[in-house]
């Protein structure tokens, strides 16, 4: 183990993972014991949706600019030979997530957690900077003298008002506590910070995310379109019976029917620790869903209306007379089709390909479906991984679009078939001026895979 980085002494190391180390450290001058965040030498100058040098740089100079108790504290940033390394405030504790697995938060700390992870936000807001990865890891958390105090940390992905350290509309982040505006359009905003604060509320009191879905795909749509899972009464318990309303405002699918800022979704989730509180109408009604049966609600007004379903218009009866049956529900959060059959795989295909350019994440959807439903014995059709790519290059989700490379050479799918795909060669040549992709990535798909 390293013994010493730059200036700084090491006592022992705190943690690792893909990119780099976190070590427990001591600044010799003043005896303060400080965590040392470190990049991996052989990953320095590789592409991991995002150039490292960058991404690290970022981080510090997003923190660097924040004073704040409820924002990790960056004291310098350097290079020790060809190590990168970050110097910031050791935080003794566990992350959120750590205690969220543990069972060991009541909801109120919960709620004080959130409401200092949102203080610490509004910081950053105030200073042009969007987290844009607000998650439990990224909030360390500890206890002094009983009371609980959150710290947020981990801006490695951060947007800095005009900055341009990223790619203008690449998403990068988790995708589980991704706001859905910012992945229908890769504009982050301060009220995409405030969703990912209102996923990990609903996590924390009731053990479930908000949204699923068991593919890519599926997850997606899910966040863009569906309510998230309700709340059950018993999670309350010891706090205002408002938190429903104030986990549903946050979760609006709208970004302007949430809080105006982080400072007002904090004030109203220290309010809701008091079991007597009851939000004020508007905060209690915004956000929820109507009493029409529409499944997007108040939420949702300025959204865009569903667009006319392509394979609907063939008539019900074309399928019928099939042997398919009704297929595809159109509110259905999941979709099930029968065992494979060429024909009905090429009109989904299509209706993918049709959808393509104004709801990606309609047509990312219907592709992972028809990969879902080829059992591993039979060759998934190039078209459905084609599409796949297309969309997620379409929606930025750079990261996952690697990932689909991979499964789809896995799973034996011939990249040359694969461009034969109009969307995925219109695809390629869009990416020959922009360059979001990584160079060797860039090469694979230009090769088929």
């Amino acid at each position: 183990m390293l013994t010493r980085i730059g200036k700084f002494e090491i006592i022992r190391l705190l943690g690792q993972g893909a990119m780099g180390e976190v070590y427990l450290g001591r600044d010799p001058g003043i005896g303060r014991e400080v965590a040392i965040k470190t990049i991996r030498p052989a990953l320095i100058g590789v592409d991991l949706g995002g150039d490292v040098r960058d991404r690290f740089a970022r981080e510090a100079k997003a923190a660097g600019l924040l004073h704040h108790p409820n924002v990790v504290t960056v004291f310098e940033f350097g290079t020790d030979g060809d190590l990168l390394y970050l110097v910031m405030e050791y935080v003794p504790g566990d992350d959120l997530a750590v205690l969220m697995a543990r069972d060991e938060l009541n909801p109120s700390d919960l709620l004080e957690i959130l409401a200092q992870v949102c203080e610490g936000l509004a910081q950053a807001h105030k200073h042009g900077i969007i987290h844009r990865d607000i998650k439990p890891t990224n909030v360390m958390v500890q206890r002094e003298d009983g009371e609980v105090r959150a710290k947020v940390m981990d801006f490695g992905v951060a947007k800095l008002s005009g900055g341009d350290m990223t790619q203008t509309g690449q998403v990068v982040g988790t995708l589980a506590y991704m706001a859905p505006e910012y992945l229908r359009t890769g504009r982050a905003e301060p009220a995409s910070d405030l969703f990912s604060v209102g996923v990990m509320l609903h996590e924390g009191l009731s053990g479930e995310k908000p949204f699923r879905g068991g593919t890519t795909g599926a997850m997606v749509y899910t966040i863009i379109h569906d309510e998230p899972r309700p709340l059950e009464g018993t999670v309350f318990e010891g706090v205002s019976p408002s938190v429903k309303a104030l986990s549903s405002r946050l979760l609006a699918k709208d970004p302007t029917t949430r809080f105006a800022s982080a400072a007002e979704a904090a004030k109203a989730l220290r309010a809701a620790k008091n079991p007597t509180w009851i939000a004020p109408l508007d905060d209690a009604t915004v956000a929820l869903p109507s009493h029409t049966g529409s499944r997007r609600g108040a939420a949702t007004l300025t959204s865009k209306p569903r667009r006319p379903w392509g394979l609907v218009s063939l008539g019900l009866g074309l399928f019928v007379a099939m042997g398919a049956g009704l297929w595809w529900l159109r509110r259905s959060p999941v979709v099930h089709l029968p065992a494979v059959s060429n024909h009905i795989n090429d009109l989904v295909l299509d209706e993918a390909a049709s959808q393509l350019d104004a709801h990606p994440e309609h047509a990312l959807k219907l592709a992972q479906e028809i990969i879902d439903a080829t059992p591993d014995s039979v060759p998934v059709d190039p078209d459905a991984y084609a599409l796949k790519i297309a969309a997620l290059y379409k929606m930025n989700l750079l990261e996952l679009l690697e990932t689909a490379a991979n499964e789809a050479r896995d799973r034996k799918v011939s990249g040359q078939e694969m461009l034969k795909n109009a969307k995925l060669r219109s695809m390629l040549d869009h990416e020959k001026t922009r360059k979001k992709l990584s160079p060797a990535l860039r090469e694979r798909l230009l090769k088929g895979l």
